[in-house]
């Protein structure tokens, strides 16, 4: 059996990452896969990203993860030109120049690791999203799985003979897609795995506690800028 570990949209929360790397120890999967948003609206980015490359995560990239979102509200682009800052020239080169998706193989499934969908890594592929538009994102794509993040919503659903997965995510999950209100985050840690072994594939999407208390340290204990609100409205 070959079983992969995704996971995405870790935002800096190492304590989340960390909690998810327990779970997926005691699964014995045969490689970690990330789908993206690494950095960006937390606390640890250098941190964390010493913690895939301890870990030898393979990573592609996510929008966050090129932090030039320039979002309007201030806090948030307070938080970004802070990122910026805290990960350096070289850090910010490597992210740069990971791969926008790639393809693995899961026993003899193709599997296509996107951040948003093969066509832009800001779509968001939701249960509400017509067959029509996920064809058009898809175009000539092979695959038999799709999986993704983005949307920090979990997700399977099937398009013909080919699975779509959104494994949610690590470091911030929603409780539904973001539609330009303030999203109310859940109090775990989301991530999936896949596995396959003569030709039969299965998909679980997992949910991990995340220690609530030690995640707000980690942000007050950063310099991060607006800690005390940010946790405030983590904790809501």
């Amino acid at each position: 059996m070959r079983r992969v570990a995704f996971i995405s949209d870790l935002h800096a929360n190492l304590v989340a990452v960390d909690a998810v790397l327990a779970d997926i120890d005691q699964l014995g999967v045969d490689e970690i896969v990330c789908l993206g948003d690494i950095v960006d609206l937390g606390p640890q980015p250098c941190e964390l990203l010493d913690r895939l490359h301890e870990r030898e995560v393979r990573c592609i990239r996510g929008n966050h993860d090129t932090l030039d979102e320039h979002p309007p509200h201030h806090m948030l682009l307070e938080i970004e030109t802070w990122t910026q800052a805290q990960l350096g020239e070289a850090r910010l080169r490597e992210l740069a120049e990971l791969p926008e998706q790639l393809t693995l193989e899961i026993d003899s499934a193709r599997v296509l690791c996107v951040h948003g969908s093969p066509r832009d890594d800001t779509d968001q592929v939701l249960a509400s999203t017509t067959r029509d538009t996920l064809v058009s994102w898809i175009g000539d794509h092979e695959f038999d799985v799709m999986v993704g993040g983005h949307t920090h919503v979990q997700l399977l659903r099937r398009l013909d003979a080919r699975l779509i997965v959104n494994v949610g995510s690590v470091g911030m999950p929603f409780e539904r897609a973001f539609d330009g209100g303030a999203p109310k985050i859940l109090p775990w840690c989301e991530y999936g795995v896949i596995s396959g072994a003569d030709g039969t594939l299965s998909v679980d999407l997992r949910r991990v506690p995340l220690d609530l208390e030690r995640f707000a340290a980690s942000v007050r204990e950063s310099s991060m800028p607006g800690a005390a609100r940010w946790v405030e409205q983590w904790l809501i």
